[in-house]
């Protein structure tokens, strides 16, 4: 029995799954019918690609989201063996802003591009090599420093080094947001009207990410103890999974138009820039709720997950952080337990996070499915409410128990984005300029989150006070969303 497409076209048609479009407008599919000859077709399958072929695109999200946790779990603490509390607060803040310039300026540039290869993969593969390059010479920085003037022998200030580590930090920043969203989008483009679907595996793979990141730190200790090992883990992982996505996942080029012919480069990234501002503009006002929730969310997230060893090792465990990165054999009990508490928080605290998450992922669509999406968000912002009694408890258990919970959360507010966008928008709209807007409130919330930090971590508190201010911003999403957020969505 044939379809009515076939019937349209006189042979039987077959769907390429891993050719996306010359651009009807941002994310139609091609077909090849068996005579040969290539088609746009004339409306989406509603199939998109295979589920198969839509693991193989969201790998990259599984290394993007390893780089995140390594920077969390991994060079968190080892800033924090190298610079006082507040500098590392304030050297996190380099995160979240260049996510709020990148990542938006990346969606359009990706949307608008008539490269040969395709508007996704060229940027992907340079994010992917850069990232590689620089996690390579971090993992040097103690030699390098040394070779600068520190000295590495002593309990001395090691100005080079730490110098390094924030420049590096900063390019790690830039280059892992150049990969995020073209990552994302690629997906997009091939989901077709799976969107919920393939923003579900991405969400999934993402947390297999952090939880291999997380099975490293619980098999062979704080990563700062390992970190050149560390880092040619997260190298060799970004360089395959981009290689195998950009060898199978062929796109058509953007068809080239008389505009951008008239533009020159400086043009189009100051054009970009200027849809930022119109995309954050123009945002309809149910997205404008969802963007305060999700900074309310992500705002307490980063208040534990930026200072996550910390809080343990200090906090928890006690312990002493200067030089516990390189005491080695000569550290003091104090250090030891610091150690131990970042040991616990990048290993099995992550590792109970992730998994909570991963599971999750893969029940989501059923949950938007049975409440919608209004009260998937609004139910699961509450478990990071916890992070307010977890900013005062001595019990181990019980804070692992309510840093798993928070994945709920997380895995809730990050895989709604692009369907909710798509939902809002329409199947044919460019969502990159949107994607970036999203993301805007994302790292807004680690900005300020970050900032804040670096004065609260000075109080007698120390890091619990910061990690019960998170939960309080959380409580505060809540309520927006139980007031605010109306939207009728019961697929993905």
């Amino acid at each position: 029995m044939t379809s009515d497409r076939e019937q349209q076209h006189g042979t039987p048609v077959v769907y390429g799954p891993v050719t996306t479009p010359p651009v009807k407008d941002a994310t139609a599919l091609l077909v090849h019918s068996l005579s040969g000859v290539l088609e746009a077709a004339d409306e989406r399958d509603p199939r998109g690609c295979s589920v198969p072929m839509l693991v193989l695109l969201s790998l990259p999200r599984m290394a993007i989201n390893m780089a995140w946790a390594a920077q969390w779990a991994g060079l968190g603490p080892y800033l924090g063996t190298l610079l006082p509390p507040y500098a590392v607060q304030l050297t996190q803040v380099i995160g979240p802003l260049s996510g709020i310039l990148v990542a938006p300026t990346v969606g359009v540039l990706s949307d608008r591009s008539t490269n040969r290869w395709g508007r996704r993969r060229p940027l992907l593969l340079f994010g992917a090599v850069s990232s590689a390059l620089c996690w390579t010479l971090m993992g040097f920085t103690r030699e390098l420093g040394a070779l600068l003037g520190d000295d590495d022998a002593g309990d001395g200030a090691r100005f080079w080094t730490s110098l390094l580590t924030v420049v590096l930090y900063t390019w790690m920043d830039v280059t892992v947001n150049l990969v995020q969203t073209p990552a994302i989008l690629l997906i997009a483009d091939f989901a077709g009207d799976r969107q919920t679907l393939g923003a579900g595996i991405g969400q999934a793979s993402s947390t297999l990410g952090s939880i291999l990141i997380a099975g490293y730190i619980y098999c062979f200790g704080a990563a700062h103890l390992t970190l050149r090992w560390f880092l040619a883990m997260l190298s060799a992982t970004m360089l395959a999974t981009v290689g195998l996505v950009c060898a199978f996942a062929h796109e058509a080029p953007r068809a080239k138009s008389a505009h951008d012919d008239l533009r020159t480069k400086s043009r189009r990234i100051a054009s970009a820039f200027a849809a930022i501002a119109r995309g954050l503009r123009t945002l309809p006002r149910v997205l404008v709720v969802f963007c305060v929730v999700f900074f309310a969310v992500q705002y307490g997230f980063t208040a534990y997950n930026g200072s996550k060893g910390q809080f343990f090792g200090v906090e928890v465990f006690d312990g002493d952080a200067h030089n516990a990165g390189a005491c080695r054999d000569a550290c003091s009990p104090a250090q030891r337990r610091y150690n131990e508490g970042v040991q616990l928080a990048g290993g099995l605290a992550d590792m109970a996070f992730n998994v909570v998450g991963y599971l999750y992922s893969w029940l989501l669509p059923l949950v938007v499915g049975r409440l919608g999406a209004r009260w998937t968000m609004t139910l699961g912002a509450v478990p990071q409410t916890l992070l307010m009694a977890m900013a005062f408890s001595q019990c181990v258990p019980l804070n692992v128990a309510i840093v798993a919970l928070t994945a709920v959360t997380q895995a809730t507010s990050f895989a709604l984005i692009v369907p909710l966008l798509i939902h809002v928008f329409g199947d044919g709209a460019d969502v990159g300029m949107y994607v970036g807007a999203v993301n805007s409130a994302n790292c807004l919330g680690q900005l300020l989150n970050f900032v804040a930090s670096a004065a609260l971590v000075e109080t007698a508190l120390g890091y619990r006070l910061p990690v019960f201010v998170g939960g309080v911003v959380s409580f505060l999403g809540v309520v927006t969303s139980v007031l605010f957020f109306k939207v009728k969505m019961h697929s993905m």
